[in-house]
């Protein structure tokens, strides 16, 4: 079972958003089970303080080491062990299926929402073992950020899906390439035609459409994946076919 933490001014924002779906499903199954650990109930002042002003001056205020460090104590302690420490940040480096695919392999993870203009860079070097960011932008806090990254991790976990071989055929799948997904149709009555390559139910002509619909998204899309991608023959062939349909 994996165990999920989170250290936060406002853990109740990820524990409601996880309880549906998937992700709720998942947990009711015992597949993982989550603790959230507010961090106004580890200060130890009449105020609850949990944040102070920046060193040297500056606009904001910064989160304290002391009330993280004695709610990740309190983290340890419910699950028994020192879990993977992962900080959700706008200059961490940018969260991937690959990276998705380690986290959701470890006993426990501890996630870490910074608020106002962040957290003690002393804590992060003490305790933090990744920064991970969700894109070139910012938020009030990292719980919705966090409870984004438990998502993609717990539906990777075996048995948390209807169907294993959904997450092999999606973007960024390792099976799928790591392009993105080809483009999904309803099999419903009285609809629009089918594209041709789905309707004549030849599964060979059906596998390369798929392919090609699937490399023609990411060459519009995202063509940096493809840059980087190690594609076949077959795929290359794809592609050219994909660019001269385009110039005409």
């Amino acid at each position: 079972m994996l165990s999920v933490s989170l250290l936060a001014a406002f853990p109740d924002l990820v524990e409601h958003a996880l309880d549906y779906g998937v992700t709720g499903r998942a947990r009711e199954r015992g597949l993982w089970r989550w603790r959230g650990f507010g961090l106004h109930e580890f200060a130890n002042d009449a105020r609850k303080s949990i944040d102070a002003r920046p060193a040297a001056g500056g606009p904001g205020m910064v989160l304290m080491a002391g009330p993280l460090d004695r709610a990740l104590t309190a983290a340890r302690e419910w699950h028994g062990a020192a879990p993977t420490v992962v900080f959700l940040s706008p200059d961490g480096a940018p969260l991937t299926q690959p990276r998705v695919r380690d986290f959701a392999q470890a006993p426990h993870l501890c996630f870490v929402a910074g608020r106002y203009e962040g957290i003690d860079q002393r804590w992060i070097d003490g305790n933090v073992d990744a920064v991970v960011s969700l894109g070139d932008y910012v938020l009030s806090g990292g719980e919705l950020a966090a409870a984004v990254v438990v998502d993609a991790c717990i539906r990777l976990l075996p048995g948390a899906l209807g169907d294993n071989e959904s997450t092999a055929f999606e973007s960024f799948a390792d099976d799928q390439g790591g392009w993105l997904d080809w483009p999904q149709y309803a099999l419903t009555v009285g609809d629009e035609p089918l594209p041709l390559g789905l309707s004549g139910g030849d599964h060979s002509v059906i596998q390369r459409w798929r392919l090609k619909q699937a490399l023609a998204r990411t060459w519009r899309r995202r063509p940096d994946l493809l840059a980087r991608a190690k594609l076949s023959l077959e795929e290359r062939a794809l592609i050219d076919e994909i660019a001269l349909e385009s110039k005409a």
